[in-house]
């Protein structure tokens, strides 16, 4: 069977999983994910799968889905999804009002490589807590029978190879292209045999006519019809939301966005806004309230963990970029924090253990002071490093040294430190981009890309030659 095709097995058992054990290759989630027998009375559910397979148990069958595939479940259908713990599977909710094109009817998804960002995008607006209720499920629903192929049918196993070498040729030929050869004339020409070969041979082996033998040639074989253009995912603008009882932090997937913040009881002189591009992560201050601009192309995940109130952070924070080699365990616990496929005894505070361990977690601190607000602003926009610290302070009535310790009791960094390490930060994400290292250096200041890859190597950990494109998700920054 094709990787691209729908399998079915009837005569397995459905009451215990039947997922190979593998090899674990994101240790920190290393159980298995099964999710519990259940009948969605209030909605649809569409499963799919982005990485590995997935296994759908219904009560007289089991639909394994691989990379790209998806099976939208309709309501009052009783079922259990299990998957291994290297592969990924995602949720998408339809409420119970939204039947979608066929009521009742268990429906095919195929969703091209190029176009997954679409799946990520319809989870996030259907569970999200910060995402949903932002579109209308209808549109949801629009948007998904776009990659609807046909009802799924229980389909019967493939021919099993046949001995004679014509024959086989033959069962491969209409499998693969069944609308080639439509005759046994045509069929026997292009495997290079004869009619009365062919036939005999089909009936010795398979004790079939020639007619069940094409019918059963083409029960296995479903190809996947998808629209030939397909726009990327839209622009998003969220409402203002607030969630006193949780913490958050948002990582940028792909593409490029704003996060606007806003502290409790506050106006909107106050609001907080902070670009957010490919490969960081923000953390929110505790209590904030939140919205989101992102941009078209751009995926969003929010990460979340129950708040303590001892432990309340309520200080603004830049982004912090992370590993390109953490990118797939953080895509996985970010599947976790949002849908029901997740693995057993899953702990959603055990993501910011693991963030902080991450270099530079939090962040660097924003200075909130009015006047220390405005020249940090200033920095930002100098990526050369060419503003005069002694100017800014003397246009803001104070003395450098006054300036430093200032800056150093609102950030508990110094001014050049952290004027440093966010020039640094910005160059990682160039070099990410693609950008080359003697260009990244000099657009950070350096006229001399050894001086720039000391200097970012004593900040960053790493050397900047080790730090490569990005390329494992769909459109990434955009300069």
């Amino acid at each position: 069977m094709s990787a691209h095709n729908f399998t079915t097995d009837p005569s397995a058992q459905t009451t215990s999983p039947l997922v190979d054990q593998q090899e674990l290759t994101y240790p920190t989630l290393d159980a298995d994910v099964q999710v519990a027998w259940k009948c969605n009375l209030n909605y649809t559910i569409v499963v799919w799968v982005h990485q590995g397979t997935a296994r759908v148990h219904f009560e007289n069958e089991v639909i394994e889905l691989h990379p790209g595939q998806a099976l939208w479940i309709p309501q009052r259908t009783a079922h259990m999804v299990e998957h291994a713990a290297d592969s990924l599977a995602l949720a998408i909710l339809i409420p119970a009002r939204h039947n979608g094109p066929r009521i009742g009817e268990l429906l095919r998804i195929e969703v091209p490589p190029g176009q997954t960002g679409w799946m990520f995008y319809l989870m996030l607006l259907t569970l999200s807590p910060l995402h949903r209720g932002q579109l209308p499920t209808a549109r949801v629903v629009e948007h998904l029978t776009h990659f609807i192929v046909d009802a799924h049918q229980a389909q019967s196993a493939s021919l099993p190879p046949a001995q004679h070498p014509a024959l086989d040729r033959a069962r491969r030929l209409l499998e693969q292209n069944p609308e080639a050869t439509k005759t046994l004339s045509a069929l026997a020409t292009a495997v290079g045999t004869s009619e009365r070969t062919l036939r005999r041979q089909i009936t010795s082996e398979y004790s079939m006519t020639f007619r069940q033998f094409r019918e059963s040639c083409l029960t296995s074989h479903s190809p996947a019809v998808h629209v030939g253009h397909w726009q990327p995912v839209p622009a998003l603008s969220t409402r203002w939301m607030r969630f006193p009882q949780h913490r958050y932090a948002l990582w940028a997937y792909q593409g490029r966005g704003s996060v606007n913040v806003m502290p409790p009881s506050a106006d909107e002189s106050q609001i907080h806004t902070q670009r957010l591009e490919a490969g960081e992560l923000l953390v929110i201050p505790d209590g904030y309230s939140v919205r989101l601009d992102i941009d078209s192309g751009a995926l969003f995940f929010p990460l979340s963990m129950q708040l303590d109130p001892s432990e309340q952070r309520t200080d603004l924070r830049l982004p912090i970029r992370l590993p390109a080699d953490s990118e797939p365990e953080l895509l996985r616990w970010a599947i976790a924090h949002i849908t029901a496929l997740r693995p057993p005894h899953f702990d959603r505070s055990d993501v910011f253990s693991l963030l902080e361990q991450a270099a530079h977690y939090p962040g660097l601190r924003w200075p909130q002071e009015p006047s220390l607000n405005i020249i940090a602003r200033r920095l930002m926009s100098d990526t050369t490093g060419d503003s005069s610290l002694s100017d800014l302070a003397a246009e803001h009535g104070l003395s450098l040294r006054s300036l430093q310790r200032s800056w150093r009791a609102a950030t508990g960094d110094t001014l050049a430190a952290w004027w440093s390490d966010y020039r640094l930060q910005r160059a990682e994400g160039m070099l990410r981009a693609g950008f080359s290292l003697a260009s990244v250096a000099r657009w950070v200041g350096y006229e001399h890309v050894p001086n720039f890859s000391r200097t970012f190597l004593a900040s960053r950990g790493y050397r900047p030659g080790s730090v490569h494109q990005s390329t494992s998700f769909g459109q990434r920054n955009i300069y």
